[in-house]
C-alpha cells in the first residue's frame, strides 16, 4: 500500500476569489459604490431653500393677491406704501392670502405695523393657528412661527384688527420657510383678485408681470 505524501496540496492564496480579485479590492468597490448611492440619495434629499412666501407684501404692487373687506384701503402717500384697516361693529378689516407650503415644516410669520389691536396670524385646516398682536401707537415689528401638519400644503396668512377699535395700519407681511418661489401673479388655479379684494388690479394670466406702483 501506497504511503500517503507528508506534503499538503497548496492552498489558494489567502483573500482571493476564483477569479483572481482580492476580497479586499472587492469589499473597497462595494464601499464605494455605497458611498456614492448614498451621495447621490443625500444630494436629491437636501431641503429647499427659505424664501418668502407672500406675494405684494409691501403692499406696493399688482396684481394686489390680498383678499380683503371693503373697509380696507391702501396708501395715497407716493413711496410710502401701507394699508389701513378701519373696523366696524361687525367687521374686523381683514386682508388674507393662502400660502403653498410643505408639510412637517416650520414658518414664520413678520410683520410691521401701528395703531391699537393690530393682529398678525396664520391658519391651517389642520389646526395650524399661530397670531400675535401690539396695541403701539408707532411701527413696531411681530412675528410668530408655525409648524404644518404631515399633509398640509396651504395655509393663509392674514391681518386685521378689532371691532369697534380705531384704525390700525399694516407696513408689510412676510412668511419665511422652505418652499418654492411663488408664481408673481399668484396661484394660477385659484380665483383672480376682485376689485373688493383691495384696490383694482389686472386679472392675472400665466405670463402676467408684476407691476409696481410709484
Amino acid at each position: 500500500m501506497r504511503a500517503l505524501p507528508h506534503s499538503r496540496p497548496a492552498r489558494p492564496a489567502r483573500g482571493r476569489r476564483p477569479g483572481g480579485l482580492s476580497v479586499g479590492l472587492a469589499v473597497a468597490g462595494l464601499v464605494a459604490t455605497a458611498a456614492s448611492t448614498v451621495g447621490l440619495a443625500a444630494s436629491a434629499a437636501e431641503p429647499l431653500p427659505y424664501v418668502n412666501l407672500v406675494l405684494n407684501g409691501n403692499f406696493d404692487s399688482y396684481p394686489w393677491i390680498w383678499a380683503c373687506d371693503a373697509n380696507v384701503r391702501s396708501s395715497s402717500i407716493p413711496h410710502n406704501h401701507y394699508v389701513t384697516g378701519l373696523p366696524t361693529a361687525d367687521n374686523n378689516a381683514r386682508c388674507s392670502q393662502r400660502v403653498r407650503v410643505l408639510p412637517n415644516s416650520t414658518y414664520t410669520l413678520y410683520a410691521t405695523v401701528r395703531g391699537p389691536f393690530a393682529f398678525a396670524g396664520v391658519s391651517g385646516a389642520a389646526g395650524e393657528n399661530a397670531s400675535t398682536w401690539s396695541s403701539q401707537g408707532d411701527w413696531n415689528n411681530l412675528s410668530v412661527n408655525v409648524t404644518t401638519g404631515p399633509d398640509t400644503t396651504e395655509l393663509t396668512v392674514y391681518f386685521h384688527g378689532w371691532y369697534e377699535q380705531a384704525a390700525f395700519d399694516v407696513r408689510s407681511v412676510s412668511f419665511i420657510g422652505p418652499g418654492y418661489e411663488p408664481h408673481p401673479c399668484g396661484d394660477q388655479a385659484t380665483p383672480s383678485p376682485t376689485a373688493t379684494d383691495g384696490p383694482a388690479s389686472p386679472t392675472p394670466s400665466p405670463t402676467c408681470r408684476r407691476t409696481y406702483i410709484p
